[in-house]
C-alpha cells in the first residue's frame, strides 16, 4: 500500500452514500431541458360579475363624489341641450306635415307634406348628431368614472382634457354613422351597433386603443359576455328612463350613475381590479 493514500476509515464516501448533504438537485429550466408549464390561463370572462354589484357600485361612488360630478353634469347636459335644439331645428326646419287649404276656387286642397321616408332620413340624421354629441361629451364623465375604478377621486377638469381627443372624435363619428344607418333602416339596427359598440369609449381611454380597434374590442366584449351585457345595457337604459320621468332633473343623477357602473362593468369583464 502507497504511504500517500489514506487509511480506509478517512476515504469519503460517494456521494449520497454516508452523508448527511444530499446531492445537489439539477436545475430546471436550463439549457436544453424543457421550461416549467406556463400558469393556467383566467377563467373566460374575468372577475366574478353581478347586476346589483354594478348598480350599488354606481351609486356608492356618485355619493362620495357627488360635488364634483353634478358640477360636471350640469355642464355637460347644458352642451347637450344645445345640441338638441339643434338637431330638433333641423328636423322641423327639413320637414313639414300634411298641411290642408281652401283654394281660390273653393276646393280643400291638402298637399303631402314630407313623405314617411323623408321623415325617417331626417330623423335619423338628427338622433345621430345626438348620438355623436353625447359619445363626446360623455367622454369627459367616461374618463372620470374610470379614475373611480382606479381610486381617484372624480375631478371636474377630467371632462375638459383633451388628450385622446382625437380618437374620441373619430371613434365617436364611426360609431354615430354606424348608428345613424342603423336607426334608418328602421330603428333596430341602430340600437344593436349602438349595443356592440357601447364600449368604444372606455377602451378608447383606458387602454388608448385607435378608433377602429376600440370598436372591435368593444364589440368581442360584448359578445363573449353577452348575456352579462345584454342585462347591464337594459338595466343601464331604465335608470336612465327613470331620470328622463323625473323631469330630465334626474338624468343629473342617473347617467353619472350609470357611466359609473358601466366602468365597473368594464373592468370587471376584462379581468381588471376594481377600486373598493
Amino acid at each position: 500500500m502507497s504511504t500517500n493514500e489514506p487509511p480506509p476509515d478517512q476515504v469519503p464516501p460517494p456521494p449520497g452514500e454516508g452523508s448527511e448533504t444530499p446531492p445537489p438537485t439539477p436545475p430546471t429550466g436550463g439549457y436544453g431541458e424543457a421550461p416549467p408549464p406556463p400558469p393556467p390561463p383566467a377563467p373566460p370572462g374575468g372577475n366574478a360579475y353581478n347586476i346589483g354589484d354594478a348598480l350599488s357600485y354606481g351609486w356608492k361612488k356618485f355619493q362620495e363624489n357627488v360635488g364634483q360630478i353634478i358640477i360636471a353634469a350640469l355642464v355637460l347636459f347644458a352642451v347637450y341641450l344645445v345640441a338638441g335644439a339643434i338637431a330638433f331645428g333641423f328636423q322641423a326646419l327639413m320637414t313639414s306635415n300634411t298641411e290642408c287649404f281652401v283654394n281660390s276656387e273653393g276646393r280643400l286642397v291638402c298637399d303631402e307634406g314630407s313623405g314617411w321616408i323623408w321623415r325617417m332620413i331626417v330623423s335619423a340624421i338628427a338622433v345621430g348628431f345626438l348620438f355623436i354629441v353625447g359619445q363626446i361629451v360623455g367622454a369627459g364623465i367616461i374618463r372620470g368614472a374610470l379614475g373611480i375604478t382606479e381610486g381617484r377621486p372624480f375631478q371636474t377638469s377630467d371632462i375638459f382634457r383633451t388628450d385622446q381627443l382625437g380618437s374620441v372624435v373619430v371613434a365617436s363619428l364611426i360609431v354615430g354613422i354606424a348608428t345613424t344607418i342603423g336607426y334608418a333602416l328602421c330603428y333596430l339596427p341602430g340600437i344593436v351597433i349602438a349595443f356592440l359598440t357601447s364600449y368604444t369609449l372606455f377602451f378608447v381611454i383606458d387602454k388608448n386603443l385607435a378608433p377602429v380597434d376600440a370598436i372591435r374590442a368593444s364589440y368581442d366584449l360584448v359578445t363573449k359576455n353577452l348575456g352579462n351585457t345584454v342585462l347591464w345595457y337594459l338595466v343601464g337604459g331604465l335608470v336612465a328612463v327613470a331620470g328622463v320621468i323625473a323631469c330630465f332633473v334626474g338624468l343629473i343623477v342617473t347617467i353619472p350613475l350609470v357611466i359609473i357602473g358601466t366602468a365597473y362593468t368594464y373592468k370587471t369583464l376584462t379581468a381588471e381590479p376594481v377600486a373598493p
